[in-house]
């Protein structure tokens, strides 16, 4: 069971010989939030691996409805390792209502799952439930690959409804409102490109990057020539480096 004592919250540390197998193995396996405890329990799951797809579609099915919340996070941690593991979108979505913050953690962060299995509904409705829980957007893994203009769209009306009532935006809100941001919204990420805030200007910088537009080139070089935080430079100069690489590849 996984309340026998606090030791299951002992963090997994590999040797680099250990982790440089598991690259081998599975190429970007995301561990360093892993606990030694939920690194056991995949590998038992992944003992039983070789059983007939269904037979091992049931039982994996029962540890998770059966466990209990760490060992729940453990499993969708694993989640993406099963074979077959698209056959468990139904749990991995499922997992995304609760409000336990560590088990939504599971399978939003630091998890390939969502990115590679969710319907783009599901995907779209993790992030917002993300910048809800203040959770920062960049441990989203492959948040790049799965962007689109239903997700900006939502992501602004949040973006509305929390200026509306007079409450902060995230700060990395513009990582996704800025890609497929509509002409109003695309003022507003302007507006917090110049936010006194650094976080605001710096991931304002970074969405307009993903957005890769080059008729933003004249206004992100306006917000370059004012800024003086050496991140949000970066940050600008990183954006425009990649928008002049898109160009040079349409050519």
């Amino acid at each position: 069971g996984g309340n026998v004592s606090a030791a299951h919250r002992i963090a997994l540390q590999l040797a680099a010989g250990e982790r440089s197998g598991l690259e081998r193995l599975w190429p970007g396996l995301p561990m360093d939030h892993w606990g030694l405890d939920e690194a056991a329990r995949a590998a038992l799951l992944l003992a039983v691996a070789d059983l007939p797809a269904d037979d091992f579609h049931v039982l994996a099915r029962q540890a998770y409805e059966l466990g209990d919340s760490r060992e729940q996070e453990s499993w969708l941690r694993a989640l993406w390792l099963l074979p077959r593991s698209e056959r468990f979108a139904d749990e991995a979505i499922d997992a995304c209502r609760t409000n336990i913050k560590p088990l939504f953690e599971a399978i939003a962060c630091e998890n390939p799952y969502p990115s590679r299995y969710f319907p783009e509904l599901n995907f779209n409705q993790m992030v917002l439930k993300c910048l809800f829980m203040g959770i920062e957007l960049s441990r989203i893994i492959g948040l790049e690959q799965r962007l689109n203009r239903d997700l900006s769209e939502m992501a602004d009306d949040y973006a509305s409804e929390r200026e509306a009532a007079g409450r902060s935006v995230p700060a990395d809100i513009w990582l996704v409102l800025a890609p497929y941001a509509g002409a109003e919204a695309l003022a507003r990420v302007y507006r917090f490109g110049r936010d006194p805030e650094p976080r605001h200007r710096y991931h304002a910088a970074v969405g307009l990057g993903l957005r890769g537009d080059p008729a933003q080139r004249p206004r992100m070089e306006d917000l370059l020539k004012q800024e003086r935080d050496p991140k949000v430079i970066s940050a600008l100069q990183a954006s425009l480096t990649r928008i002049a690489a898109r160009e040079g590849n349409a050519g």
